[in-house]
């Protein structure tokens, strides 16, 4: 049996189907449907490029905010040093926030949620130890969470359509 190569999404197909099995590329359409068709799934492609895209901003905002961190982490050392729980708990917020821009790209869903769970649980307890705390830095904190969230969707989006086509 012979096979049919889609020009669009490069799915091997039967030569007898008028329709790509992955894609729905018209093989038996005029030239313009053929061509608007290879267009939109061009244009679809290009969730890939914006969840790479998505993925570097989000790490480089990791690394921003683990640097304000350690800035915070200065600043306030010497009261910090009087409460040693908050110290190494401050600590270890840097840490995770650091290490998950280091491997956001090699486990992209897993190295978005833990800083976003870690940064939402900071700005509750904080929120809890004093309330007026959740307004200051409020565009920081839109941004990064905004951004990890963002990038959460478009990741997914990505993988579902290099699911859908084998690339």
């Amino acid at each position: 049996m012979e096979s049919n190569v889609c020009p669009a999404c490069k799915n091997d197909n039967d030569s007898n189907i008028n329709l790509c099995v992955k894609c729905e590329f018209p093989f038996n359409g005029t030239e313009k449907e053929k061509s608007i068709h290879i267009g939109r799934f061009i244009g679809k492609k290009g969730i890939i490029f914006d969840a790479e895209d998505s993925l570097t901003k989000s790490q480089n905002l990791l690394y921003l905010a683990a640097g304000f961190y350690i800035l915070g982490l200065i600043v306030n050392f010497s009261i910090l040093l009087n409460h040693l729980i908050a110290l190494v708990f401050n600590i270890v917020v840097i840490i995770v926030i650091a290490l998950s821009g280091f491997l956001l790209k090699k486990s992209p869903l897993l190295f978005l949620i833990i800083p976003l769970t870690v940064l939402l649980m900071v700005y509750f307890l904080n929120y809890l130890v004093d309330p007026n705390s959740i307004l200051r830095g409020i565009l920081f904190k839109f941004l990064i969470l905004g951004s990890l969230i963002f990038s959460i969707y478009n990741y997914l989006v990505s993988e579902k359509f290099k699911k859908k086509y084998n690339f």
